[in-house]
């Protein structure tokens, strides 16, 4: 008989809510943190447990109170204290295969059209754009420091950015908390993306130069640009076709166009073995076995098939972030080999629009002075998004 009464406790206790502490993004946001913290607690070891009852007790507080400030907060120290509890987990060897390749160019080599021995398995290309080279020369030995403060700078900015959604992704996706310091470097590629297509809306012109840029860091960037091209041909053409002349030309002109075609094709050639794949499915369901050129060919029909359906769609700068996250997501997993590394460049993309997408834009967490709203209405009225979207 003691159950009713406690019930009934409750009930009242939530009637008694003042409005003003209805603040469904930030339980909302709390409860997939938890879920996530949860999926996450095998591997973060005893952390995982401080991590649960700092979020249930925040949970209980945003329940009960109007919480923006702390459920953003807490958030945020979840998502440090676990990438700094995983740090250098991961098994990535791109970053070893990187800083190699930036040895050789300090030596006065060519870092593009050879394999490398310190790869896993050995032979590895420097597969990547010449930014890459650029972005992670001054860390020498240890590029993976820098890939660790990019993802903590990430984090910070969707923080203050204020929709917790968004950042309860990005701070507790298990994935996303080992590729900050495994190794790989498609936290950095996040970053170049998400600048790239947050200017697209408000300028093509610039949204193209910067998807160049992106894609001299890491070539799958470009996945964005046909979708692009069909919404705003003229500017999309010219920006990326400056960024490429800025962010390839001076590679090409000093080491060769062949070189780093050839890296690239080293690149496709170097796994034996079908793995997070389109290849790897087949052969996990005993269609194998599985061939390398075959799945080749099919993720190259599959993509274009795709763009065949998408482009015609491909009215609005919302339409571009869908059809390109759609051909880089096909491109990157229909064919032999794959990671699940690739998914963290579209992380920051996706929780930066999170919240708007699922209706809770209103839930915004506004700081003392609303400085971000203030700043965003300032580059609304200079540069306004292009058409609805």
């Amino acid at each position: 008989m003691t159950g009713r009464p406690a019930f009934a406790r409750v009930r009242r206790w939530a009637a008694e809510r003042p409005a003003a502490a209805t603040d469904g993004a930030g339980w909302l946001a709390l409860v997939v943190a938890l879920v996530l913290a949860l999926q996450a607690g095998g591997q973060t070891r005893p952390l995982a447990v401080g991590l649960l009852l700092l979020l249930a007790a925040t949970l209980v507080v945003a329940l009960r109170f109007r919480a923006g400030w702390l459920v953003i907060v807490v958030l945020l120290v979840a998502g440090c204290a676990a990438r700094l509890d995983l740090l250098h987990a991961g098994v990535s060897d791109v970053l070893t295969v990187t800083a190699a390749a930036d040895r050789l160019v300090l030596a006065g080599g060519n870092p593009y059209g050879i394999g490398y021995p310190g790869s896993v398995p050995p032979g590895a290309p420097f597969s990547y754009g010449p930014l890459a080279l650029l972005w992670y020369l001054p860390f020498g030995r240890d590029p993976g420091a820098w890939e660790t403060v990019v993802s903590l700078a990430t984090l910070g900015l969707l923080a203050i950015r204020g929709r917790p959604l968004g950042l309860a992704v990005f701070a507790l996706a298990t994935p996303l908390l080992f590729l900050a310091s495994d190794g790989s470097n498609d936290t950095s590629a996040g970053v170049f993306l998400l600048a790239a297509l947050v200017a697209l809306p408000r300028s093509p012109l610039a949204g193209g130069f910067v998807l160049a840029l992106a894609a001299a860091f890491k070539p799958y960037a470009a996945a964005w640009l046909i979708p692009l091209v069909a919404w705003a041909p003229i500017p999309g053409v010219v920006g990326f076709a400056v960024g490429s002349l800025v962010g390839w030309g001076p590679a090409a002109l000093t080491w060769g166009v062949g070189p780093i075609v050839e890296s690239f094709r080293l690149g496709l050639a170097v796994h034996a073995v079908p793995y997070f794949s389109l290849a790897a499915l087949a052969e996990s369901l005993g269609l194998g076995p599985t061939s390398p050129a075959t799945f080749e060919r099919l993720r190259v029909f599959l993509t274009a098939a795709v763009l065949v359906v998408s482009v015609p769609f491909v009215r609005g700068w919302r339409a571009v972030l869908v059809a390109g996250s759609a051909v880089y997501v096909v491109f990157l997993y229909a064919g032999y080999w794959s990671t699940y590394a690739y998914l963290a460049a579209l992380a920051p993309v996706l929780c930066w629009y999170l919240d708007g997408w699922v209706g809770l834009e209103a839930g915004r967490v506004r700081w003392p002075g609303d400085p971000v709203g203030r700043l965003s209405g300032w580059v609304d009225a200079r540069w306004p998004r292009r058409g609805p979207g």
